[in-house]
């Protein structure tokens, strides 16, 4: 079987301030009965406008089975309701690490990116255990600095039942990058990993829906169409 793309028609193309466009890109391994309309097996993702902010959700459940899209819809669900009513970000991962945590599956984590973004563009990170967004800008791109990343959801208590939210600035970008593992961690038929920085930095984003669609393209090229996991992708800018 081979992967293939499809935009997220559950997210509008703006929300709060900022355009958002998503991809999700099946694998050839997963099968339909483990798929969730959070993303697709394991993979979570969100964007929802709060008092807060404008607030992202980007995660992967970690394990198997067919309790993965549940616990995945669990997440999401949790997520959409604390977005809009807990002021601090970490509070929002650590009521979701306690949901995780003491869920009817006790060996599932969740690994999460969580970001509040502010109407100027400065926002407020938290990196559970997943890899952080990749923040594009001139045409440069680099992964956000994450100088005290903390595990996974449903494991945090091995890191004193906290996390700390980073800072960054509105001026480190115009367009930002969210992606679960699959995106990371696809490899060509060397075992070379995906580029995702470089890739995304010499693709035009100025249209996300067009950047969204040909960083997709591109992916599956780079795998031959034989991704091993779910792969998704949540790029957003300012709307102004």
């Amino acid at each position: 079987m081979t992967a293939r793309s499809q935009p997220v028609s559950s997210l509008p193309e703006r929300v709060g301030t900022l355009r958002v466009s998503a991809r999700h890109l099946h694998s050839a391994g997963l099968a339909p009965s483990q798929r969730s309309h959070a993303g697709a097996g394991g993979d979570v993702y969100g964007v929802v406008e709060s008092p807060f902010g404008t607030r992202l959700l980007m995660g992967d459940v970690m394990g198997k089975g067919h309790e993965l899209a549940r616990t995945a819809d669990s997440v999401l669900r949790a997520w959409r309701d604390l977005a809009v009513c807990e002021a601090r970000l970490e509070g929002v991962a650590v009521r979701l690490h306690a949901l995780v945590a003491h869920s009817d599956e006790p060996d599932r984590f969740v690994t999460a990116t969580l970001l509040s973004v502010e109407a100027d563009g400065s926002a407020q990170l938290v990196c559970c255990g997943h890899p952080p967004p990749v923040l594009l800008r001139d045409g440069a791109a680099v992964h956000a600095a994450v100088p005290a990343p903390a595990p996974p959801l449903g494991l945090l208590d091995l890191h004193s039942g906290w996390c700390a939210a980073q800072p960054v600035p509105a001026t480190a970008w115009e367009c930002m990058l969210l992606y679960t593992d699959g995106v990371s961690e696809a490899r060509d038929a060397r075992g070379v990993f995906y580029p995702l920085a470089e890739r995304a930095a010499v693709l035009p984003n100025a249209d996300l829906d067009d950047f969204t669609d040909a960083l997709a393209a591109d992916l599956l090229r780079h795998a031959e169409g034989g991704l091993q996991d779910d792969a998704s992708l949540l790029a957003v800018r300012s709307a102004a």
